[in-house]
């Protein structure tokens, strides 16, 4: 009888050893897998939404570029009037002689010799509306400028926007996939935290099962 009591203290204490370490919590593969997916989708978003900043700075810049061109084009149109303005006042201080010369570098082709008197006021008014044509020429490339520049910058506006609404999507995407993580965290912790109920009462049968083994195997042994 003695020589059976060895080997069953040796069997008792493996079968304690085991349910000690093998009754321990532990997190399921399938669910570390599913976070482990979730952080690499989450790393993306936040991955595209950094590539999305860097494109939203780039159209700033443009923008910022474009505002500057047009106010250097209304700066122009300015300039234009007042050019208009001068050049019209300027015209009502030509002499005769003066008034011929424009009309003669303006038109080489058509020579004017010394007009009549009654001719001069004529000739000042056309030199004036010649004036508000050529300005108005000009204006009208300017403003062709600025329309085109609008254009350019309701575009860049519109880009810039939309990648604000494809972050803000990526956004809600990572909250939704954050709010899951949450609760399957919390899901499993009320799982292991039941398990682990479990596991302390099966471990407190098995120390007293195991203790009153090993009791009554020493008490043989030592009879």
């Amino acid at each position: 009888m003695k020589k059976l009591v060895f080997p069953l203290v040796v069997v008792v204490l493996l079968a304690w050893v085991f349910v000690t370490k093998c009754g321990s919590n532990n997190l399921s593969v399938e669910f570390k897998y599913t976070q482990d997916s979730l952080n690499v989708v989450v790393d993306s978003l936040k991955e595209d939404n950094h590539q999305k900043d860097l494109q939203i700075g780039a159209l700033e810049e443009l923008d910022y570029d474009l505002q500057y061109q047009l106010d250097h084009q209304k700066t122009k149109v300015i300039t234009i009037t007042k050019w208009v303005d001068s050049s019209k006042d300027k015209v009502n201080t030509y002499s005769e002689e003066e008034l011929i010369t424009s009309f003669n570098t303006r038109y080489p082709e058509d020579t004017i010799t010394n007009p009549l008197p009654l001719a001069q006021p004529v000739l000042v008014s056309a030199a004036k509306d010649l004036i508000e044509l050529d300005g108005a020429k000009q204006t009208l490339v300017v403003k062709d400028s600025i329309i085109a520049l609008n254009e350019e910058r309701i575009f860049v506006k519109d880009s810039i926007i939309m990648k604000f609404e494809e972050k803000d999507s990526n956004n809600k995407i990572v909250i939704a996939i954050r709010e899951k993580q949450i609760n399957d965290w919390q899901t499993q912790y009320n799982q292991l935290q039941t398990q682990n109920k479990k596991l302390k009462l099966k471990m407190q049968l098995t120390k007293i099962g195991a203790g009153l083994a090993i009791g009554g195997l020493t008490f043989l042994l030592v009879r």
